[in-house]
């Protein structure tokens, strides 16, 4: 049973890792869009931010399917593929909408915000499931 011990504790601090490494993509993802969309001159930095946001996010949503979580990092995949599409039509002045890229956009935000709630609930879960093996 030792040898499940340290796997469980390091499923969970890997899991635990992904998530807040996700809520620091999130705030960096929202505070690019708050620039872009309020006309800052130069947004290369945006960008920038935006595109490493989204490789961070493509690596958790594929390590969630490698650790067969299929679900979770299939929805993952979609959901950064539509706001990598809706995206596109982000830019100075744009507001609320309807529109299917903005909502789209939204979309994805909110579901990589939800993940980070699951990824949280998983790692406790495995963190508390790795103290009960090990303490008798």
């Amino acid at each position: 049973m030792d040898r499940q011990l340290p796997s469980r504790q390091a499923t969970a601090s890997r899991l635990l890792v992904r998530a807040l490494g996700t809520v620091v993509a999130l705030y960096l993802v929202w505070a690019a869009f708050h620039d872009i969309t309020h006309g800052e001159a130069d947004t290369t930095l945006e960008y920038a931010f935006l595109y490493a946001c989204g490789a961070w996010l493509a690596y958790v949503s594929v390590s969630l399917i490698r650790a067969r979580q299929w679900g979770l990092g299939s929805v993952s995949l979609c959901a950064l593929a539509a706001g990598v599409w809706g995206q596109r039509e982000v830019g100075p002045g744009t507001t609320a909408g309807l529109s299917p890229s903005y909502l789209a956009t939204v979309g994805a935000f909110l579901w990589f915000l939800l993940l980070t709630g699951i990824l949280t609930v998983m790692s406790w879960r495995a963190h508390r499931a790795g103290q009960g093996e090990g303490g008798a």
